[in-house]
């Protein structure tokens, strides 16, 4: 008797929840997207139609650039920075080298 029943109300159910709103969901950005829409009641030019398409890209586009220049940068200074530690090193050595030898060609003879 159940399962009757509930064959007499699932066709019901499925028309009314065809008729009702579609779920609103929720926007992955804070800014209300517009397709097409025109500012002014005329009819826009070709070129504001055809820039409205890519408008809702452009400020991903925009963040993910501007990160990816912001990364890059971060990771040339880095780079640059072990580089210059690295050769300040290598000449620190040499300059330790060069007095030394220069401390044992001006040592009076005497001494050695």
């Amino acid at each position: 008797m159940f399962s009757q029943s509930a064959r007499r109300i699932t066709p019901a159910m499925v028309s009314l929840q065809s008729a009702r709103a579609p779920v609103a969901r929720r926007a992955f950005t804070t800014t209300p997207a517009t397709f097409n829409t025109p500012s002014s009641p005329e009819k826009p030019s070709a070129y504001k139609e055809g820039m409205n398409q890519y408008r809702t890209f452009a400020s991903p586009f925009a963040k993910v650039f501007l990160g990816g220049v912001f990364v890059y940068q971060v990771l040339y200074w880095t780079w640059l920075k072990l580089e210059m530690d690295e050769t300040k090193v290598e000449k620190n050595e040499q300059a330790a080298v060069l007095e030394k030898q220069a401390r044992e060609m001006t040592q009076p003879k005497s001494e050695k």
